[in-house]
């Protein structure tokens, strides 16, 4: 657990992705593997070969995320292959990303105190429902999504427009991620930072209620 004290900061920007929510991906990665046929290590490389441009938005749609990720590693993205895939992708949204137990306390309780947040995420098409879905759409003020505005952590763009969301500038703020990368690219500007580590039996694990 964080030994941080708590946020005191006007306004919070907060991750997703392993910061409020944890994820059923190897199961799915597993399960487009078997429908390909093809060795994990390949599939991983078409995903971090196309993570810039899905996380961007920059191929337009869900369905064309699919086919950028298979043309990345010369596999033909038939019409029947990419409705499959993106198949196991919606029930992967809709069943298998789950809110960590302390997450809606902890947004609950930051408005208690009258601190709004905004959700600053580096995602791709999707994540607008699967936030929806999570509820978070009502449990925080703002919803900044990296597809969405054509901007990724740690790049400066998304995080001002997480404050400009808030109407709030950097020195009010404070910002929650996982990533170390990306609490770097928050501080650089000028937004004091806190970085979650949702592995317990590492040494400063941290768990979001310490906020």
């Amino acid at each position: 657990r964080s030994s941080r004290p708590r946020v005191t900061a006007r306004v919070a920007l907060i991750d997703l992705f392993d910061t409020l929510v944890w994820s059923e991906w190897t199961s799915l990665r597993e399960r487009m593997e078997a429908r390909l046929g093809l060795p994990h290590l390949r599939l991983l490389d078409g995903f971090l070969r196309t993570q810039e441009g899905r996380g961007t938005g920059a191929y337009g749609s869900a369905d064309a995320d699919i086919v950028a990720v298979l043309e990345s590693i010369g596999v033909e993205p038939t019409p029947d292959l990419v409705t499959d895939l993106r198949s196991m992708e919606r029930e992967h949204l809709a069943t298998g990303i789950h809110l960590h137990d302390d997450a809606l306390p902890a947004l609950r309780g930051l408005r208690e105190r009258g601190v709004p947040t905004v959700l600053v995420s580096n995602c791709s098409h999707g994540t607008r429902d699967l936030v929806e879905r999570l509820g978070l759409v009502t449990e925080m003020d703002a919803i900044v999504l990296s597809y969405e505005i054509g901007s990724m952590k740690p790049s400066p763009d998304i995080y001002l427009a997480g404050l400009e969301a808030l109407d709030a500038t950097a020195d009010e703020a404070v910002f929650v991620d996982d990533n170390a990368e990306f609490v770097a690219g928050a501080e650089a500007v000028g937004i004091p930072s806190l970085r979650i580590d949702r592995e317990a039996d590492r040494p400063g694990g941290g768990v979001i209620t310490s906020l």
